[in-house]
């Protein structure tokens, strides 16, 4: 194996290995059950699995070495995809912070028209199921953004939807039905 390959597979697996560590305690505590993790740690274990056969079967050590760089850039891809994936999660959860701090209609109100002079509005759905089709309306219609908010019902929050419902009708002649 020659010296640049071996650089490869040390940066390759060194990486691969460093985000496969991050992810697993990132994801378990801001994403929900990821596949990708799963399938990088597979990846990760034929990588090191390639190098230990590599020093005991000669015959296969052209072969071993792409296999080695394969399954290591596979787990490091999917790894990159699962701090991507992470990253929004922990945007979103910002964001969301940010109005679950207020605690008053008034506030609300305060927020909404910053929101609105900043094109930022939101809108949050509450109940047992979050509406995709919601979802992808507000986005690409109006520019909303949506947080399904599960079964607990905040006050505020309703304050604000009313706010964006009554926007709705009175910039461009919708509202929302949300059930």
């Amino acid at each position: 194996m020659n010296v640049r390959t071996k650089y490869t597979l040390l940066i390759l697996g060194t990486s691969a290995f460093g985000l496969l560590i991050y992810n697993r305690y990132n994801a378990i505590a801001e994403v929900s059950i990821i596949p990708e993790l799963e399938y990088s740690k597979i990846f990760f274990g034929i990588g090191i699995l390639s190098i230990g056969l590599y020093y005991f079967l000669k015959k296969w050590r052209k072969v071993l070495p792409k296999i080695m760089i394969g399954a290591f850039g596979i787990c490091l891809a999917l790894n990159l995809y699962i701090v991507v994936q992470i990253y929004e999660s922990v945007q979103i959860q910002k964001r969301l912070t940010e109005y679950s701090e207020l605690e008053t209609c008034g506030e609300m109100e305060k927020r909404f028209a910053s929101d609105l002079k900043n094109g930022e509005i939101k809108y949050f759905q509450f109940g047992f199921g979050y509406d995709m089709e919601l979802d992808k309306t507000l986005k690409k219609k109006y520019g909303i953004e949506t947080f399904g908010m599960g079964c607990t019902i905040y006050s505020e929050m309703i304050c604000y939807n009313e706010l964006v419902n009554t926007y709705l009708k009175e910039k461009h002649n919708d509202e929302i039905i949300d059930y």
